[in-house]
């Protein structure tokens, strides 16, 4: 199998993508947001909605977000950028006139495997909710498994139980899933 200077630099760029957003992750975790605008943020307003004059103009209309929420919100607008990129990226490679035959082979199956590692990811997720989690977000990469819940105190047979969630939907062994809660 022959390598050319666009595979090589593809590979680097999904690398280098990779680490920074798994980088951003465990720093932004534990750095403050300093919007000015954190008490609004997530909050509903209604357009056209009349207010009783029993309300006051300091009275909001709904509780803000919580920071669990924000916080996944937050991850998963971040890991959905960086996957659209690299499904842009490998797409544009599929497609390009330029691109020989074995260099369109690879586009092809990097792109299918982007997209079988988001599917996976949102089988894990969509399966722990359903389990009693108010969120979840899980990584998966390079054969290992983060997965991030909050909602329900995690006790030695729900940790099982998520294990075994991600095991049955990945293939990826115990050892290398990790779960946290925020």
């Amino acid at each position: 199998m022959k390598f050319g200077k666009r595979e090589i630099v593809v590979s680097l760029l999904a690398a280098l993508l990779g680490g920074a957003v798994f980088v951003n992750w465990q720093v932004g975790a534990d750095t403050p947001d300093t919007t000015p605008y954190d008490d609004d943020l997530g909050t509903a307003h209604y357009v056209n909605a009349s207010i009783s004059t029993k309300d006051t103009p300091s009275q909001k209309i709904s509780q803000p977000a919580s920071k669990e929420s924000e916080y996944f919100s937050k991850v998963r607008l971040e890991r959905q950028k960086t996957q659209d990129e690299l499904l842009t990226m490998a797409r544009s490679m599929a497609e390009s006139e330029n691109t020989t035959g074995e260099a369109k082979t690879q586009a092809v199956r990097r792109l299918n495997e982007l997209l079988g590692t988001i599917n996976k990811q949102s089988n894990v997720e969509g399966l722990i909710m359903s389990k009693g989690f108010t969120d979840c977000i899980a990584y998966i990469e390079n054969g290992e498994c983060s997965v991030v819940v909050t909602g329900k105190e995690l006790k030695s047979d729900t940790l099982t139980a998520i294990k075994d969630i991600v095991t049955t939907q990945t293939g990826i062994s115990f050892d290398k899933i990790r779960v946290s809660q925020v």
